[in-house]
């Protein structure tokens, strides 16, 4: 459990964690139950910036610098995925070609473009409603973006029987979403989180869909623009929260 929780660390966080891993299925299995931990420790110290900054900096700093933490914590892994991902939906190619550009290391116009307005979007949502940010909504992005990540490489089917994602499914078993699932009863503690957990199971299956159909299935790539996605998404539906509920 331990060294799963580690290696969980290591893979999705720029923590600098020097400790040799031996790779086998029960750290395998393990790494992908900490998923939802590790994106618990982000929304954590989120929390802790936005509490540490928020009386001392304008929202407009405070929303760049969480936008940056964001992107740095993770070492732009999710960033990567999301631009290969670009590259290759808007080659309009067959599967099999899509495939092939997500695994090229090049970087396309589509990449850069969908990459700046999916930043830039954010950074808008973020800007808007960080002065009546609740710390739950905060805690909750990262938390189930990377929870619902887990659930999206146990249940979909793989593009491929190389690479990351194949690498996770050699020895995790679909019954492990069970387990994952219990995670997601924490989105129970308020009206905002409950309501973000309700918009996230309605990304998640249509992000499955649309990756299946797309690239034929989950890749590393296809798992870390699902993050990227999906908590631009949720920062979109605290936009739309804030500004129809509360406002």
């Amino acid at each position: 459990m331990w060294n799963g929780a580690i290696f969980a660390l290591q893979f999705l966080t720029v923590l600098p964690i020097r400790k040799e891993i031996a790779w086998n299925a029960e750290t395998a299995r393990w790494a992908v139950r900490s998923f939802p931990l590790v994106g618990a420790l982000f929304g954590g110290l989120l929390v802790c910036q936005y509490t540490l900054f928020s009386e001392w900096v304008s929202p407009l700093f405070l929303s760049f610098w969480l936008l940056f933490f964001s992107v740095f914590f993770a070492g732009g892994l999710h960033a990567d995925g999301w631009m290969d991902c670009s590259d290759a939906y808007f080659s309009y190619r067959d599967i099999a070609r899509r495939q092939e550009i997500m695994s090229d290391s090049r970087v396309g116009a589509f990449a850069v473009l969908s990459l700046f307005f999916l930043f830039g979007f954010r950074l808008v949502f973020m800007y808007e409603t960080l002065p009546t940010l609740s710390w739950q909504e905060l805690f909750f992005i990262p938390f189930l973006s990377r929870a619902f990540m887990a659930l999206l490489l146990l249940s979909t089917p793989l593009a491929k029987q190389t690479g990351m994602a194949a690498a996770f499914r050699a020895h995790v078993k679909k019954s492990e979403r069970w387990g994952i699932g219990l995670f997601l009863a924490l989105a129970f503690i308020s009206f905002f989180s409950l309501c973000l957990l309700l918009a996230m199971i309605v990304f998640f299956f249509a992000a499955r869909s649309f990756i299946v159909k797309q690239f034929g299935g989950v890749t590393g790539d296809a798992l870390g623009a699902f993050v990227e996605g999906s908590e631009t998404y949720l920062w979109f539906i605290m936009w739309l929260l804030h500004l129809f509920v509360m406002g």
